[in-house]
Formats: structure tokens, C-alpha cells, sequence
């Protein structure tokens, strides 16, 4: 049955945010602790892996767990004919058996998820404690990997991330639906934007529900549950999950160098997605 849909971002690109607007509508009530809400599965959770794979996934070489994804994905679909919503930082690809890790004939679709990479680095160099150079460096790396761990005792499996530019066109070329948001839209245009994704989804809403839903996940009010219940996904080594959720921040932090060097880097789909004015 086709009800896996992917909640797909490169990090930092506000997917947490549409996660717990989703979270909002689907149980028709908002939740003060962001660690009890209703859309929390994660692609690569270990232990949902374990479980459903029936293997302890330390044992297993990371091919060998990419193996065994899709299989694990079409038992988390049959467990369930409602949406199964998973949020990923993955990039969209195949196994070294050649198949989909993210098997195509289970996803109902992806809601994907971009945000204008000048942004992004900034947001990643603040959270992951990274000087800005490196991070871009990074955002263009298609080996680059989060969760590498020699010993498997992170409680999330290895995420194959890639560059920024590679990391969208990987989903929008997948074969699976897309509908891509913009998360400078989420927060210019936070009805429509978010209504559209709920039409795409097939979920029933009003735009009077849609309305307090995102008045129940505004920033402050999201900052203000981290600070007082905290976050089960944030970083350890990091001092707050949710930081600014502004746009644009990247015009006061960038140098020229930066800016240029990243636009180099992404100049083809930062056009498309309206980042970039041609020619720049």
C-alpha cells in the first residue's frame, strides 16, 4: 500500500517545523512538550530499524542496513493503511543491490522541503558548532554523511546527505510524488504555503484550523516549549534546537567571498527555486 510519505530536507530547512504544524492538525490540538507529538518517526531510528528488522543493527555494516531498509519500510507500510509520516535527511538513493532505499511502490509521496542554502549555512555553522567555511565546504561534499559512527552506538543510523544542490534534485528526480516547499514561503506565506501541502497529502482541514495550528507552532511558542521541557533531537554540544526562524539572516553574516563561493557551488537549482537572480 502506498502510505510512506517522506518529510525530506537537507538539515536545518525546517523540517521540525512542518513536522509539528503536521503534528497540530492531526490531532487537533497542539502539545506543550515537542517530544510528545504525533508525527515523530524517523527514517533512521535505530531502534524502529532493529525492531522491524528483527537484527541488531550494531552488528551491520552500514551497506548492509541500506539493504535491508526497503524491506523494513514496506513492513512499517503494512503495519498501517493511514499515512506513515517519516522524516529523513537522506538524500534519495539507491542501495548497493540497486535498489530504492526508499521504496517507491509503498510512498503515497514526500513533502520536500528547501530553504535558501545562504541560510542553511548559516544555521548549520551555529548548530553544529562548525566555522561557516567548512560548512560550506561540506554543503558541497556528495560523500558527506551525518551519524557516522565506528562503534553503532548512536541511537540514529547513518544519513547519506550529500551536497545541497544533489540532495534536492536526488528527491525531485526520484520517481516518487514531490511537493516541494519553500521554507522562506512557510513563513511569508504560512496559509497557503502550508494549506497547499495539506491538499497534497490528502488531509481534510479549514483554513480556521490551519490558522491555530500554525498559531500553536510559532516560533516563540516553539522556542518557549525547548526552553522549558527541552528537545529530544537537538544536539548535545548545541544550546537551543530552534535559534532564529527568520529569513535572510545570511545578508549580515556572509562575506561577498561566501556568498559567491556557495552561489557557485548550487547556481543551477538555486535559479530554479528562486534564490538567485540569473546572472549574478
Amino acid at each position: 500500500m502506498k502510505n510512506l510519505v517522506w518529510l525530506a530536507s537537507y538539515p536545518r530547512s525546517g523540517n521540525t517545523w512542518f513536522r509539528l504544524f503536521l503534528s497540530s492538525i492531526l490531532s487537533g490540538n497542539s502539545r506543550k512538550d515537542l517530544n510528545q507529538i504525533e508525527v515523530d518517526l524517523l527514517s533512521n531510528s535505530r531502534r524502529m530499524f532493529d525492531e522491524l528488522a528483527g537484527i541488531t543493527s550494531s552488528e551491520l555494516a552500514n551497506d548492509e542496513i541500506n539493504n535491508l531498509k526497503p524491506a523494513v519500510f514496506q513492513l512499517l507500510s503494512c503495519e498501517s493503511t493511514d499515512h506513515q509520516y517519516l522524516k529523513t535527511h537522506d538524500r534519495f538513493f539507491l542501495n548497493s543491490a540497486g535498489y530504492p532505499v526508499f521504496p517507491q511502490e509503498y510512498s503515497f509521496g514526500c513533502v520536500y522541503i528547501i530553504r535558501n542554502p545562504l541560510d542553511v549555512a548559516v544555521s548549520n555553522a551555529h548548530y553544529f558548532s562548525k566555522p561557516v567555511d567548512e560548512v560550506i565546504a561540506i554543503m558541497n561534499n556528495r560523500g558527506y554523511a551525518l551519524n557516522v559512527s565506528i562503534d553503532c552506538l548512536y541511537p540514529l543510523l547513518e544519513e547519506w546527505i550529500g551536497d545541497w544542490s544533489g540532495h534536492a534534485t536526488s528527491w525531485l528526480n526520484s520517481g516518487v510524488r514531490v511537493h516541494v516547499i519553500r521554507y522562506e514561503d512557510m513563513i511569508s506565506f504560512p496559509v497557503e504555503t502550508f494549506s497547499k501541502a495539506l491538499k497534497f497529502l490528502k488531509i481534510k482541514f479549514t483554513e480556521e484550523r490551519v490558522s491555530i495550528a500554525l498559531s500553536e507552532t510559532s516560533f516563540e511558542t516553539i522556542k518557549k516549549s525547548e526552553e522549558q521541557f527541552g528537545f529530544k533531537e537537538k544536539l548535545q554540544s548545541c544550546n537551543s534546537f530552534f535559534r532564529q526562524g527568520k529569513a535572510g539572516g545570511w545578508k549580515t553574516f556572509l562575506t561577498e567571498l561566501q556568498i559567491r563561493k556557495i552561489a557557485g557551488d548550487h547556481r543551477e537549482v538555486m535559479e530554479r527555486f528562486g534564490y538567485l537572480e540569473p546572472g549574478f
